[in-house]
């Protein structure tokens, strides 16, 4: 019986997929309601005020996302492992955790306060926050935490190294594309100041975990990006 090799470099075949998978949806749901921002219909506030119920479904729909890409990645029978060896806890974890969230929500205060005086029009909003915290918060910002940033960290670090400063700028163009919904400035602030100081300071991480950016992320989603907001509101 012949054992066919696991899959341990993805292609950039594979990329395209599972970004279709991932973020397919969000892309084009994202580009509908910045549209509608340029139209006056809709609000950023609006755009970022969401129920119970909302965040239920957004948890539902990742999962099935989630699942069917990692039945696409059982199909080109990839190496798990690799991602395995890349996610655990020490006890600098919550200090990393801690520490990356106060850099990268510090960078996006000082973006959002730059964009505000400069490109008003681009942004309408200083800074965003999350003023209520219920369960349905945090389930969904786990979940979105992991699914985002086993994207980004994983599948496109992931590939040739030879193409990995090409798949990271490719990522930036991601992270910024499903982002628009809260305004041009903030969706380019997020896909490249986000994007460019998680590479950063992952690939410093030694050895490279991918757990601190998870957690990072998903207290952003659930408090939001900034510090300023808490000190001067």
């Amino acid at each position: 019986m012949v054992i066919s090799k696991k899959l341990t470099i993805l292609r950039w075949f594979d990329v395209a997929v599972l970004t279709l998978i991932l973020f397919g949806e969000g892309i084009v749901n994202s580009t509908l309601q910045f549209l509608a921002l340029q139209q006056h219909t809709t609000t950023v506030q609006e755009n970022l005020t969401f129920s119970r119920l909302d965040n239920y479904k957004a948890l539902a729909i990742q999962l099935i996302w989630l699942i069917l890409a990692i039945l696409y990645l059982l199909f080109r029978n990839f190496d798990f492992s690799i991602w395995k060896k890349r996610i655990f806890f020490t006890k600098w974890v919550p200090l990393q955790v801690v520490g990356l969230f106060l850099v990268t929500a510090l960078c996006m205060d000082a973006f959002h306060l730059i964009s505000y005086q400069f490109v008003q029009p681009l942004a309408p909003s200083m800074f965003q926050w999350v003023p209520g915290v219920d369960i349905s918060l945090i389930l969904y910002a786990l979940l979105n935490g992991f699914y985002e940033e086993i994207f980004f960290l994983g599948v496109c670090l992931t590939v040739n190294p030879n193409y990995t400063k090409w798949v990271f700028l490719y990522s930036l163009i991601i992270r910024c594309s499903f982002h628009t919904y809260q305004g041009l400035a903030a969706g380019v602030g997020l896909g490249l100041i986000v994007g460019t100081l998680f590479y950063y300071f992952y690939r410093k991480l030694k050895p490279e975990n991918m757990l601190p950016f998870f957690l990072a992320h998903a207290i952003a989603d659930v408090i939001g990006l900034t510090v300023l907001s808490y000190v001067l509101y």
